[in-house]
């Protein structure tokens, strides 16, 4: 499954070639995960405990103020995670304001 990763303090996204198990996505972000809908079809996934972990500042979102620690975005269909489209990643990029590399 195709993700883009961000870890926190300014740093660029990262696209990843990921299974998609839970187990991955924690290893990525952290035991606590957590899902924050971007548009209909994206999904930010990161760590819930990520302020009182005490880690960085990841990107600022109009509605939710700061979203902390390390970011994995991926497409979704409601019921499950799937691979990001070239359209979806562009849309990312555009979004957080950080190129792909």
């Amino acid at each position: 499954m195709r993700v883009l990763v961000r870890e926190p303090l300014n740093q660029p996204l990262h696209l990843k070639e990921i299974e998609g198990t839970f187990e991955d996505l924690q290893e990525l972000v952290g035991e606590f995960i957590e899902i924050v809908p971007i548009t209909d079809d994206i999904v930010c996934i990161c760590n819930e405990k990520a302020v009182s972990q005490g880690l960085g500042n990841n990107f600022y979102d109009d509605r939710l103020g700061w979203v902390v620690g390390t970011c994995v975005f991926t497409a979704t269909n409601d019921t499950e995670f799937t691979s990001l489209s070239d359209k979806q990643i562009g849309y990312v990029s555009e979004y957080i304001g950080f190129p792909v590399v």
